[in-house]
């Protein structure tokens, strides 16, 4: 019987001995994994802008909807190039199975793309809301009599003044 000592079978009792992992398939592994673990903190960081874009959407508040989707464009660049990076090690790999962690990183990162799919197709929705109601409010105000004089510039209300503006020259 062969020695366990020298790499033959396992010594009854003992678990089975692993097999050896070369060193660059090892270093390939810790690549992939450090590449998922950066595709999931970046997904994160997506959703956390997708929340903002939510709440910004919610209070009407322009200007935060611009610098929320200004960095959304930034981090889906960010995110395509690591999906790129990620598709080139996956073919490079392709037939040679992967550790039980690397699947793990994978399992966590479908399950935050599809969190982020969710919450995307949330604020779509939102912004139609939004959409229809301000386009219902401005129908609103157009039809009103007289609606140009209801605000002044300043956006203070002003009382009507029966149809016509005074002017003396």
């Amino acid at each position: 019987m062969p020695s366990p000592a020298l790499g033959g079978a396992h010594a009854p009792g003992l678990p089975p001995r692993r097999r050896k992992v070369s060193t660059t398939e090892s270093s390939r592994r810790l690549e992939t994994q450090s590449l998922l673990s950066r595709l999931y903190d970046k997904v994160i960081a997506f959703q956390t802008l997708l929340r903002r874009e939510q709440q910004a959407i919610r209070t009407l508040s322009f200007s935060e909807f611009t610098q929320v989707t200004m960095k959304k464009a930034q981090l889906l660049e960010e995110l395509r190039e690591l999906e790129g990076v990620r598709r080139v090690q996956q073919s490079e790999q392709d037939g040679k199975g992967s550790s039980v962690v690397t699947e793990a990183l994978l399992a966590k990162l479908l399950a935050a793309v599809e969190e982020t799919d969710r919450l995307n197709r949330l604020n779509a929705g939102l912004v139609e809301q939004s959409l229809e109601f301000l386009q219902g409010a401005l129908r609103a105000w157009q039809r009103s009599s007289g609606s140009a004089e209801l605000y002044s510039s300043s956006g203070v209300a002003v009382p009507a003044m029966g149809g016509r503006i005074g002017m003396r020259g």
